[in-house]
């Protein structure tokens, strides 16, 4: 199996630069143009290092119990990174530079959501160039009827040739959806909320197809973290728009539910639960947990309709 470092950093790299660019033209239709320059460069600089500090500090904080030191402390192997802590890292540095800038933190956060995302999206499709890191898991059905970029070819050797499923090329699809939804609420307040939420959302699924799983016993903490903001969302919403009504609550209600089918999904997976004493297909339970996301959505707009009265 091969694993391509140098397209993988070259992919992150032009995703970089084409980040920062376009937030650079963008800026530059800002009250101060003059400093677009100086913010924009200072994102990149400050992105790159918070990043990568933040993925290693948030992979070495759920890995604790397990940590080998010193070479876990001071590698930087892709594999003993965390996605969310590095994009973490990169919206704390949008937030700082704006301060040192003199820009609005606020503005400048919501101004750089949609290339955020595509930051993400470039990230996601780079894990292609890392053999079985962002893949998952398929049925012997698909090697014959399904490619790339559904699934894709992996080589062991000259003899041994195997299919998997192209979790990264799916992840960096939503990223890219959240993106272009990102353009269409550009004049709304929560702007970057609700990218996040859109770029979180669809990882709920996604994260239960990976191969390999940042976990902390058997919990798949990636997967966790992005239904707890998603569900968090729902909630502060709910008491902004009036903790006393129950209508407010309807959506974070729903969201509540949505964990539920989730998680039974999850032992479906797993086989623990069947159906007339047997195993529930798999594509039915991704279907139906699918469909369970897509009603989240849908009470994401609801509850953000609630909060814009």
């Amino acid at each position: 199996m091969d694993i391509n470092l140098t397209g993988y950093l070259l992919t992150l790299g032009c995703s970089a630069a084409a980040c920062i660019l376009w937030f650079f033209l963008s800026w530059r239709r800002q009250p101060q143009p003059n400093k677009a320059a100086a913010l924009s460069g200072l994102i990149l600089v400050l992105g790159t290092v918070l990043g990568v500090l933040c993925a290693r500090l948030a992979w070495m904080l759920i890995r604790i119990n397990s940590l080998r030191l010193p070479q876990d402390l001071l590698t930087l192997r892709y594999d003993r990174m965390s996605f969310l802590g590095g994009a973490a890292g990169v919206i704390l540095a949008v937030f700082l530079s704006a301060k040192i800038t003199g820009q609005p933190a606020k503005q400048v956060l919501n101004a750089f959501a949609p290339m955020g995302a595509l930051l993400m999206a470039g990230a996601r499709f780079a894990e292609g160039f890392l053999g079985t890191y962002g893949v998952g898991f398929v049925e012997e059905w698909y090697e014959s009827g399904v490619f790339f970029p559904v699934t894709i070819g992996i080589a062991w050797d000259e003899y041994n040739y195997e299919y998997y499923l192209a979790v990264f090329m799916f992840s960096g699809i939503f990223c890219l959806i959240a993106s272009a939804l990102s353009l269409v609420h550009r004049k709304e307040d929560n702007r970057l909320v609700r990218t996040l939420f859109y770029i979180c959302l669809p990882q709920v699924l996604l994260e239960s197809l990976r191969l390999e799983i940042l976990s902390w016993l058997f919990v798949n903490v990636e997967q966790l973290a992005c239904f707890l903001f998603c569900e968090g969302v729902l909630v502060v919403r709910a008491v902004r728009a009036g903790a006393g009504k129950l209508r407010s609550w309807i959506p974070a209600i729903g969201g509540l539910l949505v964990c539920g089918i989730v998680i039974a999904g999850m032992f479906a997976l797993d086989g623990k639960i069947t159906f007339g004493g047997s195993f529930i297909p798999k594509a039915v339970t991704y279907g139906v947990m699918a469909l369970a996301l897509a009603g989240m959505a849908v009470a994401e707009h609801i509850s953000n309709k609630h909060i814009a009265k």
